[in-house]
Parts: structure tokens; sequence; C-alpha cells
């Protein structure tokens, strides 16, 4: 098994020939290399990057972490309260930090500062959208069954380029809807 100094190293090579990413596969392999680092901790410090990190390398999430329930959890009750108070402007800010990973690109930073990466690759501006339009395509149509006790189902779904879409469905109907869509634009 790598150490996490190889694993560093193997980063930071990488990051210096990619420090912009313009494909899929150059997501997958920073997001694979950071879960061999963050396996290696005892006590994960990156919850919401282990999801990602996870979620990327599964065509379906059946099993379900600690992480990814926490993030659903809070993924519907935001949506229900944007469906039953539309307006609500709150729970529309909150979904909207997850459409662009905001909580992500939180511990994206720390964890590539804590690593002395962070000059390499810099979460920011236009680097950070490259990297989540990139992401989306990698978890589109890579469905979290049942993450929770409130959703069968999330997925983003297919959209245009430069747009983020997911569906969450339901177990129960909300002011009766069995499912929820949102899309954005990055």
């Amino acid at each position: 098994m790598l150490n996490k100094i190889k694993i560093v190293k193997k980063l930071k090579k990488f990051l210096r020939i990619h420090p912009i990413f313009t494909e899929e596969c150059q997501v997958m392999y920073l997001l694979v290399e950071i879960r061999k680092v963050l396996d290696q901790n005892k006590k994960s410090r990156y919850p919401i990057l282990r999801f990602y990190c996870d979620w990327s390398v599964h065509a379906e999430k059946n099993r379900i972490t600690k992480e990814i329930k926490k993030i659903m959890v809070d993924i519907y009750h935001n949506v229900k309260r944007e469906i039953q108070k539309p307006m609500s402007r709150s729970s529309k800010a909150k979904t909207n930090d997850f459409i662009y990973m905001k909580d992500l690109r939180v511990e994206m930073k720390k964890f590539l500062h804590e690593y002395k990466l962070l000059g390499l690759f810099t979460p920011d501006g236009n680097n950070w959208l490259e990297f989540i339009k990139l992401l989306v395509k990698i978890l589109t149509e890579q469905p979290i069954r049942k993450p929770c006790s409130y959703i069968k189902m999330f997925e983003f779904l297919p959209a245009t380029e430069g747009c983020v879409w997911f569906r969450v469905d339901f177990v129960k109907k909300i002011s009766g809807n069995d499912y929820y869509e949102l899309g954005n634009g990055y």
C-alpha cells in the first residue's frame, strides 16, 4: 500500500502538469488519489470531499456512508422548504450552494493546503468552474439509492453544457410531489 507521502508526491507531479482540468479523467485521477490519502487517516476531517471521492467511482451508490446520509438529509430538508415555500431565499441559497459544490470547495482548499498542493491547483474562479463541470459530467446518471429515510433516489441528470440538473425522488410525497428537479447554469 502506498503511503501518504508517496501519494502526495504523485499528486504534486500530476497537478504541475495539469493545473487546469480539461478532461473527466483528470478529475477522476485527482479524486481517486485524494481518496487514497483520506483512507489512511483514521479520522476524516473532510467528510464532503470523501463523499464526492466515493460517489465518483460508483456507477450507482447503494452503500450509504454517514457523509452521504447527512448531505442527503440536508438536501431533503432544503428541497422540502423550497416546495412548501417557493420564495424562500434561504432554502434556494442552500440548494444553489450544493449545485455549485460550495462545501466541497471549502474542504478541497483545506485538503490542498494541508498537503501543500494549494498553489498547484486552486479551486477558485474558472479553475473551480471547470472542475465542477467535469465532476457533474462524471456524476450524471450515477444515482444514489435510498441515501436516507426521506429519499428514494438522488441523481444528476444530463444537461446542456455549462448547466447542472438534479432530481430527488421522495419516499413520501411533499405537497403532492413525488420528486423535485432543479437546474442551474454555471
